[in-house]
This record gives structure tokens, C-alpha cells and sequence, in this order.
């Protein structure tokens, strides 16, 4: 039989599977998305690369690892309650608490390294990442629906990260608008879940906003939220006015389509509502952006060069 590969259909004893098993705990995909964004955020700055490169890269996939691990680590408890999180590493006993407290050791450590390497602000802001995730989010999850806010300045972050081991203020407009943006976009992302997740994350304790607005409510409140985005986005890209008139053109256009597709998704006619396939359209354009503004940096390389 075919089909994605869980913990429950790799041998016990290939080491395969104990790997699987530590990308699980460490939540490698998320923790790459986060890599991707402070690595776009580097080349908001420069148009190339040296050995702080390699640092920022490295040092931020194993600090969000580690930060992965630590959550899992924190909430294993409400994560055996909840379906969606029950058959993680933990809470299905694939790995023991004590075994994840040394590995989410060795990925802090590594990574605190690592980007203490690339400079005392890039530390400084990963550390940061990791206490606002962990600390704060986690801790206010069960005592109010504003948790959300520290969630998604978590995400906002790891670009200037990116930016300041390139060499760039952290202060400079240019990064504090793409991490605005980075923060707005992140919002809805929690909304889709709680539409699919809402109860789960109740009987786990959790407070949200399906406590306060029936489904409906929250698909109007996401798919204004993601207007919104979108429209500051633009704003953004005319802003920074480096982007090439066509690309910029193109961008905007591509923007229009996807907000488009997004409410067909959110709002269909037909079909049940598929909030999952709102959620990959969503992820799938901030990913696409990422790439269009890196691109561009090395695109601008390339003509220098010429």
C-alpha cells in the first residue's frame, strides 16, 4: 500500500526512523519555512554571499528547531488531548521527555552559536524568537485569544535577522515593512487552523476566537485580514521601488489573482468549504513572494556583473 510516510509505518530499528523522528519533534518543515524567510531577508540587504551566510542559514534551522522541540516539549500534555497533535514524537511515546530535553539542548546551543557568529544582534533576536515562542505565546494560550500577537511577531522576526547578519539596520524601512507584512500574514494562518481545529484546541484548554465568532465569521475575518495583507503589500513593493517595473507589474497582477482564488477557496458555492486548501494557497504565496524578492536581489547581481 502507497502513502505518506508515518511514524507508525518505518521499522523500529532503522535509523531512518530515528531520524524521521527528531524532523518530527524539531517540526523541520516549519523550521525551514522560517529559515527561508530570514534568508530573504538577508538578500533584502545584499545581493551575495559570504561565510555569515552559511552561519544565518545553519544557526536559524536549528534555533527554530530547538524552539520546536521545546513547545513540544511544554505542551506534550495538552498535545496527547488533541487529535491533530496526539501522535507526535512525545505524547505517542516515540521519544521520552528526558530524551527531547537533550536534544533540544544540543539545537539551542548550536544555533545560539552559530548566529552569535554572524553577529550579536542576530543572537540576540533568535534568542528572542525562542523566549516570545515558547514563554510568552505558549503561556498565554490558555489565558487569553491575544496570544495570537506575540505568535505572529514570531514569525516576524526571523527576516531581520536575516537582514542584520547581512550587514543592514534592523531599523532601516525596507525590513520593518516586509516584517510588518511578515506579522499581518502570519494571523490568518491561525485563523484557518481554529476553523478545522476549533474544539480541539478548546478541550485542550485553549482560549480562541470560535469562542467568541461562529465559522462564518472567522472565514469574513480571514479573508479581510488577507486583503488587507495584501494591500500593504503592494504598498510595499511600489515602496522599496527596486523591484523592475515588469516584475513589480507581474507581481501585482499575480497578487490580484491569488486574492481571487483565495475567496473561492474560503467561500466556495458548490463544494464544503476546504479551509486545508486555503491554507496551502495562503502558505504557497507568502513562499512564492520570498522567491520573487530573491530573485531579484540576484538577478541584480547578475546585471552588475555585466
Amino acid at each position: 500500500m502507497t502513502g505518506s510516510i508515518t511514524l507508525a509505518n518505518l521499522n523500529t530499528n532503522n535509523l531512518f526512523r530515528r531520524l524521521f523522528i527528531l524532523a518530527e519533534l524539531g517540526k523541520s518543515k516549519l523550521s525551514l519555512a522560517v529559515t527561508f524567510s530570514s534568508v530573504t531577508g538577508y538578500f533584502l540587504y545584499r545581493n551575495s554571499v559570504d561565510l555569515s551566510f552559511i552561519s544565518l542559514v545553519a544557526g536559524v534551522f536549528l534555533l527554530a528547531s530547538g524552539a520546536a522541540v521545546l513547545n513540544q516539549y511544554i505542551e506534550r500534555e495538552e498535545d496527547a488531548v488533541m487529535e491533530r497533535t496526539r501522535t507526535r514524537p512525545i505524547p505517542s511515546k516515540h521519544i521520552s521527555p528526558s530524551q527531547a530535553i537533550v536534544f533540544l539542548m544540543f539545537l539551542l546551543i548550536a544555533g545560539s552559536c552559530l548566529l552569535l557568529s554572524a553577529g550579536i544582534i542576530p543572537f540576540i533576536l533568535g534568542l528572542l524568537c525562542v523566549v516570545l515562542y515558547n514563554f510568552v505565546y505558549t503561556s498565554l494560550k490558555k489565558i487569553t485569544v491575544l496570544a495570537i500577537v506575540p505568535g505572529a511577531l514570531v514569525g516576524a522576526i526571523p527576516p531581520v535577522i536575516g537582514f542584520a547578519t547581512a550587514g543592514g539596520d534592523i531599523f532601516n524601512y525596507k525590513i520593518v515593512l516586509f516584517s510588518v507584512f511578515m506579522f499581518l500574514w502570519q494571523l490568518p494562518h491561525f485563523w484557518l487552523l481554529l476553523i478545522r481545529y476549533g474544539k480541539e484546541y478548546q478541550t485542550a484548554g485553549f482560549k480562541t476566537i470560535v469562542e467568541y465568532l461562529d465559522e462564518k465569521q472567522v472565514r469574513h475575518l480571514v479573508f479581510l485580514w488577507v486583503l488587507l495583507s495584501s494591500l500593504f503589500l503592494i504598498i510595499f513593493v511600489l515602496i522599496i521601488n527596486e523591484i523592475n517595473n515588469y516584475l513589480a507589474g507581474s507581481f501585482i497582477i499575480f497578487n490580484l489573482v491569488f486574492i481571487l482564488l483565495f475567496y473561492r477557496l474560503l467561500f466556495p458555492k458548490r463544494i464544503s468549504w476546504d479551509t486545508m486548501s486555503a491554507f496551502i494557497l495562503l502558505n504557497s504565496f507568502g513562499f512564492l513572494l520570498m522567491i520573487i524578492l530573491i530573485a531579484d536581489s540576484l538577478l541584480k547581481n547578475i546585471l552588475n556583473k555585466i
